[in-house]
């Protein structure tokens, strides 16, 4: 069982990646502003753990694919995983749990889940916001690589779009760069 320092050390870790994802798209909006592209307005999205309120507006979404609140018990049980609730000004877009192997070598992306529909701001941006946060938090801690775990077959090209393929174990992996 880790120590109370290790938890608290983990939980400045994800308050950290959090952070530093949203510094990374408001770099993004900046860039993007100053070359006269407007897509989505990125100063609006917001990089939060799931906590109470993300759960009640995870209880609104119609036909989600997992289960959040069973992802929140096995959280209380995992004291060094990374979770992630995607906002777009108040409405919950997406929701990710994340966790390191014991070496911490590999961040396994456990589930990732975009809000069901195709009537919020952020559609199709789920993955790439949540592999950012969880990019970030994974250097934080010195991974090697970020996992998909049990990736769902329809997701996987998305997945290979956004860097990640099968090593030799047959493990949904990419390298975690230190750029």
């Amino acid at each position: 069982m880790p120590s109370e320092r290790t938890n608290l050390r983990y939980q400045w870790y994800r308050s950290e990646a959090r952070k530093q994802a949203a510094n990374t798209f408001a770099k993004l909006q900046k860039d993007l502003q100053q070359k006269g592209i407007v897509d989505v307005d990125h100063s609006r999205v917001r990089f939060e753990a799931v906590d109470a309120l993300a759960l009640n507006a995870y209880e609104e979404w119609l036909d989600p694919h997992f289960s959040w609140q069973e992802i929140v018990r096995w959280e209380s049980r995992e004291p060094m995983g990374f979770d992630l609730a995607i906002w777009f000004d108040h409405e919950l877009c997406g929701l990710c749990f994340a966790n390191p192997n014991q070496s911490r070598l590999r961040v396994k992306i456990v589930r990732l889940e975009g809000k069901p529909g195709n009537d919020h701001p952020l559609k199709s941006r789920i993955a790439t916001f949540a592999l950012t946060a969880v990019t970030h938090f994974a250097r934080i801690i010195g991974s090697e690589q970020i996992e998909i775990q049990e990736p769902l077959a329809g997701v996987i090209p998305l997945y290979r779009q956004l860097g990640f393929d099968f090593d030799s174990e047959g493990r949904l992996v990419m390298p975690v760069d230190y750029v």
